[in-house]
């Protein structure tokens, strides 16, 4: 009888292949080292339970589809292919209708009042940004994409605010975006809590 160990490495490994992942990949899902997911692939060690049960979250089997020598299918979450050009397309979809928005508002308010709201394209910025930061912690979770949109973002909303009320001069709103730069990029350093 194969022991248990090797049955989870074997279903590790056939997860990781049919969802076309590289054990990297999955260790930054996961918040492990390279090599930790391939002493698990080999049965030299197995994952704690939370992580198993994290690593069936990503594949989408259950905790008892590990445990099975023999398996039938590959479960509809992997067998499916992912298709990101899908999900970078209704992306871009979202900020053309951020920038749509802006430029009818702006089109309606001059041709009614004659009002040139010109601000309205600065703050259609963070706007963009933050539907992509939307779609990245939906899809992506890429630590890297959530770094840059949070500090694109911070500028961003502190350009905005400057020229909105470009008459008082409010300069000092740029050195209130250094400590929260700072604060982005400590809050997204912070390694994931492990038991």
């Amino acid at each position: 009888m194969e022991n248990i160990k090797e049955i989870i490495a074997k279903n590790l490994v056939e997860l990781r292949k049919a969802s076309k992942m590289t054990q990297g990949a999955l260790a930054e899902k996961l918040n492990y080292s390279d090599k930790a997911v391939s002493r698990w692939e080999h049965a030299e060690t197995l994952p704690d339970i939370e992580t198993l049960c994290k690593i069936c979250e990503i594949y989408g089997v259950s905790f008892e589809y590990l445990l099975q020598k023999e398996q039938k299918d590959i479960p509809p979450k992997i067998s499916k292919k992912r298709n990101r050009g899908r999900e970078v397309i209704i992306c871009l979809i979202t900020i053309c209708t951020v920038w749509l928005t802006a430029t009818l508002l702006f089109t309606t308010f001059k041709a009614i009042s004659s009002v040139h709201l010109w601000q309205l394209f600065v703050w259609a910025i963070p706007a963009s940004i933050t539907s992509v930061a939307i779609f990245n912690r939906m899809w992506w979770k890429s630590k890297v994409c959530t770094a840059l949109t949070a500090s694109f973002n911070n500028w961003t909303i502190i350009l905005a605010i400057y020229l909105h009320m470009l008459e008082h001069n409010l300069w000092m709103l740029f050195i209130i975006g250094v400590p929260i730069q700072a604060l982005i990029m400590l809050i997204i350093t912070i390694p994931e809590k492990k038991s």
